[in-house]
């Protein structure tokens, strides 16, 4: 199976794309959470190569991606649809379905209910809904913002990562030691630290950003999957069962003795993915 990184120019913005079988016909579109990169879908990315291109882009400030020169006007979700829309155009996608954790699950509803609407064949949510409860919202600024950990050794910053990403579910020495890979950079001062830029949450005061998503969820009128964390603080029970309430027909996976988000790097994930899909 043929895999290849393309670097894209978007808005004078340097952008990796990961692409997994590109001779493929149909395609799927892998979009990351927040401090996150593309290489998290590597494991269902080369599942799904089987029968599809999969694009896993890093987002801008993300991974190989370039940082922005403007952050307060270019991290923000219009510009990060504005972005997948021209990926697609990249390369070439009439019609795509779409897997988006957390971060990559609003960009996903606000593409599917709008300008893609009529493109989207199937969007898959992974643990994130229409709004985020203020205690979640709050930890994840905590975690982002601020000054950046660093460690000596890439053992610290694997441990570092075991602590953060282990409610995602249980993952192999070779998964960990692959992950640490891609999620750390090495500063001017030799010590490894995250391989996001500070600056990917723009807070202009101490009040916590809200998220209200529910008028464009509604207007999502393809099919829909939702894989829930049961641990999960992000996608509560009473945000999973309203959703529920607007798309009835909408599939719900909850994967129990997991938080927020699914790895999609166990069987127990990525299956029910894969007969949706089908």
């Amino acid at each position: 199976m043929k895999t290849a990184s393309e670097l894209i120019t978007i808005n004078d913005r340097s952008i990796h794309v990961r692409v997994y079988n590109p001779e493929q016909e149909k395609t799927i579109v892998c979009w990351h959470g927040l401090a996150r990169n593309g290489s998290d879908f590597e494991t269902i990315a080369r599942l799904l190569s089987k029968k599809y291109r999969v694009l896993c882009p890093d987002t801008l400030g993300r991974g190989l991606s370039q940082w922005a020169k403007d952050p307060a006007k270019e991290y923000n979700y219009p510009n990060y649809a504005d972005m997948a829309m021209a990926i697609c155009d990249h390369f070439n996608v009439q019609k795509l379905d779409w897997l988006g954790t957390s971060m990559g699950g609003i960009i996903g509803i606000i593409l599917a209910s709008g300008p893609f609407k009529d493109r989207i064949q199937r969007l898959i949510i992974n643990d994130i809904g229409p709004e985020i409860p203020d205690d979640a919202l709050q930890r994840i600024i905590d975690y982002v913002s601020g000054v950046q950990p660093e460690f000596d050794t890439f053992i610290e910053y694997e441990n570092y990562l075991k602590q953060l990403y282990l409610i995602m579910g249980e993952r192999t020495n070779e998964q960990w030691f692959w992950m640490t890979c891609q999620s750390l950079r090495r500063k001017d001062n030799g010590r490894f630290t995250v391989h996001f830029d500070p600056d990917i949450i723009q807070i202009s005061d101490e009040t916590v950003p809200t998220i209200d998503l529910w008028e464009l969820f509604k207007q999502v009128d393809c099919p829909l999957m939702l894989l829930h964390g049961l641990l999960s603080d992000v996608l509560t029970l009473d945000i999973t069962a309203r959703m529920s309430t607007i798309h009835p027909k909408m599939k719900i996976i909850t994967i129990p003795d997991c938080g927020h988000a699914p790895g999609l790097h166990m069987d127990n994930h990525n299956d029910p993915i894969f007969r949706f899909l089908s």
